[in-house]
């Protein structure tokens, strides 16, 4: 009988559920600052753990600043996903060649309040701010472009430089605003990704981004190629845009690995030809 109790009672108890243990103490941001509390009130606190803990503290605030500002900028760029932005103000210019005298269009752009249009609505929305902020710089003007996530505080910057735009006889006031307006057109294309089309592309045109442009710009001082090859692109001219970097940035982005090949190629003949001559 004795042992019938007893096989009854481990039977009872085997069935009883487990109570889990503890977990681990969340190092989130509030449980940090809870501690840290802790800690100050302690009269016998020891000052480097405080230290160790409000660097902690400080480290787990900017990482969780910084994954909410990803989270706004990703559904920003989720949403231009779907947004066509259409080049529809036309540039103008005089001609007088001797045979041909008159007035041109040789491109279209959009201008900053068209992307601004799309675009701030969607910054609004998500309680992000763009600004931007230009100084002079070697040659030209630099321009920053600050997307800031207001309720966290975390920000990122993106800047881009060029010369002054002083074809058309603009005076070097004007230059100096149509440079600035350039840029903060390409700043905040090249923050989000925005590629901007033609009339005629149907979404699927546009030029190559920021990024590209340094690649082949580089590849060009490299490979010591002229006007030619902007004209082979389809691209505006040193002359039309102002700078190199301005008229490789108008080479259409479906050309982009033809641009790279044929540079690359161009280079590799003439290391070829100088290990021949060497």
């Amino acid at each position: 009988m004795e042992n019938q109790t007893r096989r009854t009672r481990k039977t009872e108890q085997s069935e009883r559920p487990v109570e889990p243990l503890p977990g681990p103490a969340s190092d989130s941001p509030p449980t940090v600052l809870a501690l840290i509390e802790r800690v100050v009130l302690d009269p016998h606190a020891d000052v480097e753990k405080l230290d160790r803990m409000m660097a902690m503290y400080e480290r787990l605030k900017a990482k969780e600043a910084e994954l909410a500002f990803n989270g706004a900028k990703g559904r920003i760029l989720k949403k231009l996903a779907g947004i066509k932005i259409v080049k529809n103000r036309p540039v103008l210019s005089d001609i007088d060649n001797g045979k041909q005298r008159g007035t041109v269009e040789p491109f279209k752009y959009a201008p900053l309040e068209e992307i601004d249009k799309h675009l701030r609505p969607l910054l609004a929305e998500e309680q992000m701010d763009l600004s931007y902020s230009d100084e002079p710089c070697e040659g030209g003007i630099l321009v920053r472009g600050r997307l800031k996530h207001l309720p966290s505080g975390h920000y990122e910057d993106s800047f881009m430089p060029a010369p002054p735009d002083t074809t058309g006889g603009k005076s070097n006031v004007q230059a100096v605003g149509s440079t600035n307006s350039f840029l903060r057109r390409y700043v905040a294309c090249n923050i989000f990704n925005i590629v901007v089309v033609g009339d005629d592309d149907d979404g699927t045109g546009g030029t190559i981004d920021e990024a590209q442009a340094k690649t082949i710009v580089e590849l060009i001082k490299k490979a010591k190629v002229g006007p030619k090859f902007l004209k082979y692109m389809r691209a505006q001219s040193v002359e039309e845009a102002g700078s190199l970097e301005t008229a490789v940035a108008t080479i259409a982005a479906r050309d982009y690995r033809k641009a790279v090949s044929t540079l690359e190629e161009q280079i590799a003949k003439a290391e070829a030809g100088h290990a021949h001559l060497s």
